[in-house]
Protein backbone atom coordinates (compact mmCIF):
# COMPACT_ATOMS: atom_id res chain seq x y z
CA UNK A 1 0.00 0.00 0.00
CA UNK A 2 1.35 3.37 -0.93
CA UNK A 3 0.50 6.42 1.50
CA UNK A 4 -0.40 9.55 -0.18
CA UNK A 5 0.41 12.60 1.93
CA UNK A 6 -2.62 14.37 3.14
CA UNK A 7 -2.47 18.58 2.26
CA UNK A 8 -1.73 20.84 5.72
CA UNK A 9 -4.53 22.13 6.77
CA UNK A 10 -4.34 25.41 8.71
CA UNK A 11 -5.98 25.53 11.78
CA UNK A 12 -8.87 28.33 12.85
CA UNK A 13 -6.12 29.27 15.25
CA UNK A 14 -3.26 29.65 12.90
CA UNK A 15 -5.23 30.94 10.55
CA UNK A 16 -6.83 33.96 13.08
CA UNK A 17 -2.75 34.76 13.69
CA UNK A 18 -1.67 34.82 10.32
CA UNK A 19 -4.83 37.28 9.55
CA UNK A 20 -3.75 39.81 12.97
CA UNK A 21 -0.33 39.89 11.88
CA UNK A 22 -0.89 41.01 8.64
CA UNK A 23 -3.37 43.41 10.27
CA UNK A 24 -1.01 44.53 12.53
CA UNK A 25 1.93 44.95 9.90
CA UNK A 26 -1.00 46.99 7.53
CA UNK A 27 -1.99 49.52 11.27
CA UNK A 28 1.07 49.93 12.49
CA UNK A 29 4.17 49.36 9.83
CA UNK A 30 2.74 50.00 6.34
CA UNK A 31 2.60 53.95 5.13
CA UNK A 32 -0.69 55.27 2.91
CA UNK A 33 0.36 56.24 -0.22
CA UNK A 34 4.00 54.63 0.29
CA UNK A 35 3.14 50.73 0.96
CA UNK A 36 -0.74 50.82 -0.16
CA UNK A 37 -3.19 53.48 -1.00
CA UNK A 38 -6.53 54.44 -3.86
CA UNK A 39 -5.48 54.41 -7.27
CA UNK A 40 -7.51 57.29 -9.09
CA UNK A 41 -10.48 55.66 -10.41
CA UNK A 42 -10.67 53.18 -8.10
CA UNK A 43 -12.51 52.50 -4.53
CA UNK A 44 -10.57 50.23 -2.79
CA UNK A 45 -6.78 50.44 -1.23
CA UNK A 46 -4.48 48.58 -3.54
CA UNK A 47 -1.03 46.86 -1.99
CA UNK A 48 1.84 48.71 -3.21
CA UNK A 49 5.10 47.10 -4.43
CA UNK A 50 6.66 48.22 -1.29
CA UNK A 51 3.75 46.67 0.83
CA UNK A 52 3.96 43.67 -1.37
CA UNK A 53 7.98 43.19 -0.23
CA UNK A 54 7.16 44.16 3.90
CA UNK A 55 4.88 41.30 3.54
CA UNK A 56 7.10 38.81 1.56
CA UNK A 57 9.49 39.50 4.56
CA UNK A 58 7.28 39.12 7.35
CA UNK A 59 6.39 35.68 6.25
CA UNK A 60 9.93 34.67 4.48
CA UNK A 61 9.10 34.15 1.24
CA UNK A 62 10.95 34.89 -1.61
CA UNK A 63 10.07 34.83 -5.58
CA UNK A 64 10.87 33.01 -8.51
CA UNK A 65 10.42 34.93 -11.57
CA UNK A 66 9.48 33.56 -15.18
CA UNK A 67 9.41 35.91 -18.05
CA UNK A 68 7.74 35.28 -21.63
CA UNK A 69 8.29 37.76 -24.17
CA UNK A 70 5.37 38.54 -26.56
CA UNK A 71 6.43 41.72 -27.99
CA UNK A 72 6.27 41.77 -31.90
CA UNK A 73 7.33 44.34 -34.66
CA UNK A 74 5.59 47.80 -33.17
CA UNK A 75 4.72 46.61 -29.52
CA UNK A 76 6.77 45.37 -26.45
CA UNK A 77 5.09 42.80 -24.31
CA UNK A 78 5.68 40.38 -21.64
CA UNK A 79 3.83 38.11 -19.18
CA UNK A 80 5.68 37.32 -16.22
CA UNK A 81 5.21 34.57 -13.66
CA UNK A 82 5.73 34.80 -9.99
CA UNK A 83 6.08 32.34 -7.90
CA UNK A 84 6.44 32.61 -4.01
CA UNK A 85 8.82 30.30 -2.29
CA UNK A 86 9.06 30.07 1.67
CA UNK A 87 12.22 30.45 2.06
CA UNK A 88 12.67 28.08 5.47
CA UNK A 89 11.44 25.16 3.34
CA UNK A 90 11.24 25.75 -0.45
CA UNK A 91 7.87 24.93 -0.40
CA UNK A 92 6.30 26.77 -3.32
CA UNK A 93 3.21 28.84 -2.05
CA UNK A 94 1.61 30.72 -4.82
CA UNK A 95 1.92 32.36 -7.88
CA UNK A 96 0.64 35.10 -9.43
CA UNK A 97 0.93 36.36 -13.21
CA UNK A 98 0.92 39.86 -14.61
CA UNK A 99 1.42 41.46 -18.09
CA UNK A 100 2.34 44.71 -19.44
CA UNK A 101 2.11 46.17 -23.29
CA UNK A 102 4.09 49.28 -24.74
CA UNK A 103 0.47 49.11 -26.47
CA UNK A 104 -1.05 50.66 -23.15
CA UNK A 105 -2.51 53.61 -23.50
CA UNK A 106 -0.14 55.47 -20.71
CA UNK A 107 2.29 53.87 -22.34
CA UNK A 108 1.86 54.11 -25.99
CA UNK A 109 1.78 58.01 -26.04
CA UNK A 110 3.79 61.44 -25.09
CA UNK A 111 3.02 65.05 -25.63
CA UNK A 112 4.96 66.33 -28.26
CA UNK A 113 7.78 68.39 -27.77
CA UNK A 114 7.24 71.08 -29.52
CA UNK A 115 4.70 71.69 -32.80
CA UNK A 116 7.71 70.88 -35.36
CA UNK A 117 8.02 67.61 -33.89
CA UNK A 118 4.00 67.14 -33.98
CA UNK A 119 4.08 68.08 -37.82
CA UNK A 120 7.36 66.01 -38.56
CA UNK A 121 5.63 62.64 -37.22
CA UNK A 122 4.09 60.63 -39.68
CA UNK A 123 -0.14 61.01 -39.88
CA UNK A 124 -0.68 57.70 -38.42
CA UNK A 125 1.99 57.76 -35.56
CA UNK A 126 0.47 60.92 -34.23
CA UNK A 127 -3.16 62.13 -32.72
CA UNK A 128 -4.74 65.18 -30.97
CA UNK A 129 -6.40 64.15 -27.77
CA UNK A 130 -9.18 65.78 -25.51
CA UNK A 131 -8.76 65.84 -22.05
CA UNK A 132 -11.28 66.61 -19.31
CA UNK A 133 -10.03 68.35 -16.06
CA UNK A 134 -12.07 69.24 -13.00
CA UNK A 135 -11.88 72.90 -11.64
CA UNK A 136 -14.30 74.16 -9.01
CA UNK A 137 -16.25 71.68 -9.41
CA UNK A 138 -16.56 72.55 -13.21
CA UNK A 139 -15.26 71.09 -16.21
CA UNK A 140 -12.81 72.32 -18.94
CA UNK A 141 -11.34 70.54 -21.49
CA UNK A 142 -8.24 70.67 -23.47
CA UNK A 143 -6.48 69.28 -26.52
CA UNK A 144 -2.83 68.07 -26.29
CA UNK A 145 -0.46 67.06 -29.50
CA UNK A 146 0.65 63.30 -28.99
CA UNK A 147 3.35 61.31 -30.59
CA UNK A 148 4.03 57.69 -30.40
CA UNK A 149 6.30 56.55 -28.17
CA UNK A 150 8.81 54.45 -29.85
CA UNK A 151 8.26 50.84 -28.23
CA UNK A 152 11.91 50.32 -27.65
CA UNK A 153 12.32 53.30 -24.94
CA UNK A 154 9.94 51.34 -22.74
CA UNK A 155 11.34 47.73 -22.81
CA UNK A 156 12.56 47.73 -19.44
CA UNK A 157 9.78 49.72 -17.66
CA UNK A 158 7.40 47.47 -19.74
CA UNK A 159 9.08 44.06 -18.05
CA UNK A 160 9.43 45.70 -14.54
CA UNK A 161 5.86 47.05 -14.41
CA UNK A 162 4.98 43.09 -15.65
CA UNK A 163 7.16 41.72 -12.72
CA UNK A 164 5.42 44.22 -10.35
CA UNK A 165 2.28 43.25 -11.13
CA UNK A 166 2.48 39.33 -11.03
CA UNK A 167 4.40 39.99 -7.57
CA UNK A 168 0.97 41.98 -6.03
CA UNK A 169 -0.92 39.14 -7.38
CA UNK A 170 1.01 36.89 -5.55
CA UNK A 171 1.61 38.44 -2.52
CA UNK A 172 -2.33 38.62 -2.50
CA UNK A 173 -2.76 34.83 -3.67
CA UNK A 174 -0.51 33.48 -1.05
CA UNK A 175 -1.46 35.34 1.86
CA UNK A 176 -5.15 35.28 1.18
Amino acid sequence: IVEIPQPAIMSVAAMTDRINAIQQVTRNKMIAEVHYGVIPGTQKPTLYKAGSEMLLTMFSIGTEVDVQDLSDADRIKYRVTVTGVHTPTGARIGQGVGECSSAEEKYQWRNAVCDEEYDATPEARRRVKWTKKWDNNRPSYYQSKQVRTAPDDLGNTVLKMAKKRAQIDMTLTALG
